[in-house]
């Protein structure tokens, strides 16, 4: 077994309260600066500039000589407004995911002048287009619906920072649904800091916990600290572990 330094809850610039300079190459030379081995792109209801980051490790790791796994993903939110992390082994699983669930999406106009831009990138940093739907409105998707989904497609279902009074499953619904099989939660920095884990260590003994930055800003990415420890150093070796 060896031990594995991740983050995967990372916003690129086309989640709109991102940073504009959460770029491909910036996310992956910053996730490489902290000695990261594993991130998670997680946009907020999209895909789409998962191809790019992807495609800028594997360019790093070549020129570098470096490993770093880029998991596609996305923040997926529910009918019920529940943040969701939805992680993939590939580009496969995560593009039939995400065609499955378009129709759940909002086509209200995004109001950039409002929420921000949603920017999208080639594996060069170069802006090629903007997303025209507001990325932050709730899917009609539920979150039962959703849990059966990502696990449709070999994913892997994390309800996000559990530990926030908004957007997350204990606030929105009140409890894990027992019902689903749900095997890894997410605890936010803050939920870290206020002794959330510890007040309910009890409640949620079973679950896997990972920790996570949810980074909007470069300097947000988390640094080489958080681990958990794999049969070997592969995106496949890390979604068996978080399903």
């Amino acid at each position: 077994m060896i031990p594995v330094y991740y983050d995967l809850h990372i916003h690129s610039a086309l989640s709109p309260c991102a940073g504009d300079d959460m770029t491909p190459n910036d996310i992956v030379g910053m996730a490489l600066l902290n000695e990261l081995d594993l991130i998670a792109i997680t946009d907020h209801n999209s895909f789409t500039n998962t191809r790019a980051v992807v495609n800028a490790a594997q360019n790093a790791n070549e020129s570098m000589n470096k490993k770093l796994i880029v998991l596609p993903g996305a923040e997926i939110s529910t009918a019920e407004e529940v943040h969701v992390i939805c992680l993939f082994p590939d580009l496969y699983n995560s593009d039939r995911f995400s065609d499955e669930i378009a129709p759940y999406f909002s086509n209200l106009p995004n109001r950039h002048d409002i929420f921000g831009n949603q920017l999208l990138f080639d594996e060069k940093d170069n802006i090629i287009d903007s997303e025209k739907r507001m990325l932050i409105a709730p899917t009609a998707i539920s979150f039962d619906e959703l849990f059966h989904t990502v696990n449709k497609h070999n994913g892997a279902f994390i309800p996000a920072h559990i530990d926030r009074s908004s957007f997350s499953v204990i606030s929105n619904l009140g409890f894990l649904p027992p019902h689903l099989n749900i095997n890894t939660i997410e605890i936010s920095p803050g939920g870290i800091d206020q002794g959330f884990l510890t007040e309910n260590e009890d409640k949620y003994k079973d679950k896997k916990t990972i920790f996570s930055s949810d980074a909007h800003q470069l300097w947000m990415i988390a640094e080489k600290t958080n681990y958990f420890m794999l049969s070997e150093h592969s995106a496949e070796a890390a979604i068996d572990f978080l399903r």
